[in-house]
């Protein structure tokens, strides 16, 4: 708080009371204030300290030092108050320009009448500032007045009953139990209150001592180090010629402090570190936290609901709309700093609020769901692009990230995509084999298919144009596919193959299969009347992992094909050529299932309608 210090005031030393003649006298006497500087540093996971980081309040507070001092003078001190009335009292003018914040409280009051023991002291605790964000707490100023009166037609303490009527400021309680207003609306609360009780206009024109003088700045932080000051000022009761401080009649009251209390919310938890918690809430139970005002309790969302910031919020917006919602965080995050709330609760309440999006959520996947996904870059990129930049910076997620939400920054959407990538790339032998072997079964050419097929297969005991073909489908017909009644002469590519073994008719192929050439698997596909593929997907192995160097697609066939309805294509491959190629059911391996489990995987999402088609 950047307040003027006046440092020729070496020693307050004011009269209570001056009674006339010898009679005995009874003050009340302030020392010079001392300041003690406390340090607090930046909150863990921060490198310095922002005026966004913290709240502070300060507060003012009476230490006693003797219980009996002033009790001792129905005895041996009572002729010093006999002769009339006599008042002391020390009032804080604390104000903030900023934030039009205003208003008068008091340190403490002495006031003693004629007759023996009748004298009042009054000191409690006070809050002289609601909660203020740091930033906007360091612009207040304070100055303090020292008022001694030993006319009876002055009445300092109806004086100081009047600052209290007029500027009596609420406490905050914490999280679940109500908060203050802050930001511009504190001034304007004091402002109302001041309204409803003022200051007698009689006090004007009152004859009384008085001294006034600013305190040091209670708050100060830069980079790594902040500052918070105590001010003391030692209070002392003075008897019989009291100037002299060091006389054997001069005892300690007590000490007057005021201090500053920092907080890091106002709205959340908080761990053993003090870092806010705002994890397991919703909005709802964000929004409907009570606020204390000058017109009474009001929750946090009517309170930004009445804002009057030219930017008020939609709180209920078309959660399907990215720009609408975006939008909507934006008004809600300048509102919510126009009312004072910091960085903490600010990403807080917007968290909460934008949780309701699917945008949100997407931008926030989990680094798990997108490997158990295998969702593909292009995906992700697309998630990532709708950030909400319009609203949220890049700090804003390494807070919610701080105060435990799962939000993903910039490091972490790289590290994803890092991940995505190197995972596509385990895919591409796959898509590439998946894209020639899709070209030839979309090929109504059975000559142009047999020689799509040459350089795509490949054994190791016949070499190039030959691979290894199993059926686990059922008896469909295959060994006619592979053998028609009419038999075309032998070409040069199948010269090429070696000796292929031969399929009768109406033998069935073993269960290891057999190898044939690429102009036997044209005639198959040709005779299947293959309608429709899905992509490709990996196939699962016996752990539900996906195989490195195999890919299974289903088809669909026309009217009229030996195969009814269709079914799955599982190929195995090594180098970029197909070594295997197997009929099978779409419940292999629990194909269908792993549909399920996982709808994506290396960009092959098949719909469950397709699967429908092959029952």
């Amino acid at each position: 708080m950047s307040i003027r210090y006046i440092s020729s005031v070496k020693l307050i030393l004011i009269a209570g009371t001056l009674l006339s003649g010898c009679s005995t006298t009874r003050q009340i006497v302030v020392d010079h204030p001392a300041t003690q500087a406390n340090q607090f540093q930046p909150l863990q996971g921060f490198q310095s300290i922002d005026g966004d980081d913290y709240y502070v309040r300060l507060i003012s507070e009476f230490d006693f030092k003797g219980d009996n001092v002033l009790k001792s003078g129905c005895t041996s001190m009572a002729p010093s108050y006999e002769k009339g009335d006599l008042s002391a009292a020390l009032i804080y003018n604390v104000r903030n320009e900023t934030l039009k914040f205003s208003r008068e409280a008091t340190g403490f009051l002495y006031q003693a009448t004629t007759g023996k023991c009748n004298f009042t002291f009054d000191a409690k605790k006070l809050y002289l500032t609601p909660w203020i964000r740091l930033d906007s707490g360091k612009e207040t100023m304070v100055d303090y007045n020292f008022y001694t009166n030993a006319n009876s037609d002055v009445d300092v303490s109806s004086l100081v009953g009047d600052v209290n009527a007029a500027s009596n400021l609420l406490a905050l309680t914490g999280v679940g139990m109500g908060v203050a207003i802050i930001g511009q609306a504190a001034g304007q609360w004091v402002k109302s209150s001041q309204q409803a009780a003022p200051v007698s206009a009689s006090h004007q024109s009152a004859k009384h001592s008085s001294e006034s003088h600013s305190l040091p700045a209670s708050t100060t932080f830069s980079g790594k180090t902040g500052t918070l000051n105590q001010t003391t000022f030692k209070v002392f009761d003075v008897a019989e010629g009291g100037f002299n401080l060091f006389g054997s009649d001069t005892k300690q009251l007590g000490e007057l402090k005021i201090y500053p209390e920092i907080l890091s919310t106002l709205l959340l938890r908080t761990t053993v570190d003090g870092i806010p918690d705002a994890r397991d809430m919703s909005f709802e139970e964000i929004g409907y936290l009570p606020i204390k005002s000058a017109t009474g309790e009001i929750n946090l969302q009517q309170l930004i609901e009445q804002s009057k910031h030219s930017a008020k919020p939609n709180l209920k917006p078309d959660w399907n709309n990215y720009q609408e919602v975006e939008g909507n965080c934006r008004k809600l995050k300048l509102v919510m700093k126009d009312l004072g709330f910091n960085k903490f609760d600010r990403n807080a309440v917007i968290y909460y609020f934008l949780a309701k999006n699917g945008d949100w959520n997407n931008y926030n996947i989990t680094r798990q769901r997108m490997l158990s996904e295998e969702m593909r870059p292009k995906v992700l990129e697309t998630y990532r692009s709708k950030d909400f930049g319009n609203c949220l910076t890049a700090d804003d997620y390494v807070v919610m990230k701080t105060m435990g939400l799962p939000v993903n920054t910039r490091s972490d959407w790289d590290q994803m995509g890092e991940a995505s990538h190197k995972k596509e790339q385990l895919f591409t032998p796959l898509k590439s084999i998946e894209r020639q072997l899709v070209s030839v079964l979309n090929n109504p050419n059975k000559a142009e298919m047999e020689r799509q097929l040459f350089p795509l297969l490949n054994t190791a005991k016949n070499g190039d144009g030959s691979v290894l073909l199993q059926n686990h489908l059922g008896d469909f017909g295959l060994e006619l596919l592979l053998n028609p009644p009419a038999p075309a002469a032998p070409t040069p590519a199948d010269a090429a193959v070696g000796p292929v073994v031969p399929v009768a008719a109406t033998a069935s192929i073993p269960g290891e299969g057999i190898i044939v050439s690429a102009r036997q698997l044209a005639q198959v596909f040709s005779g299947l009347l293959i309608n429709e593929l899905s992509c490709a997907r990996p196939v699962p192995d016996n752990s539900g992992k996906s195989t490195g160097n195999a890919g299974i697609l289903l088809f669909t066939t026309k009217e009229g094909s030996p195969r009814a309805k269709g079914g799955a294509m599982e190929f195995e491959f090594s180098s970029g050529k197909i070594t295997r190629i197997a009929f099978q059911l779409s419940t292999y391996r629990d194909f269908e299932q792993d549909l399920l489990d996982r709808p994506e995987i290396g960009g092959c999402r098949i719909d469950p309608s397709f699967l429908a088609k092959l029952h």
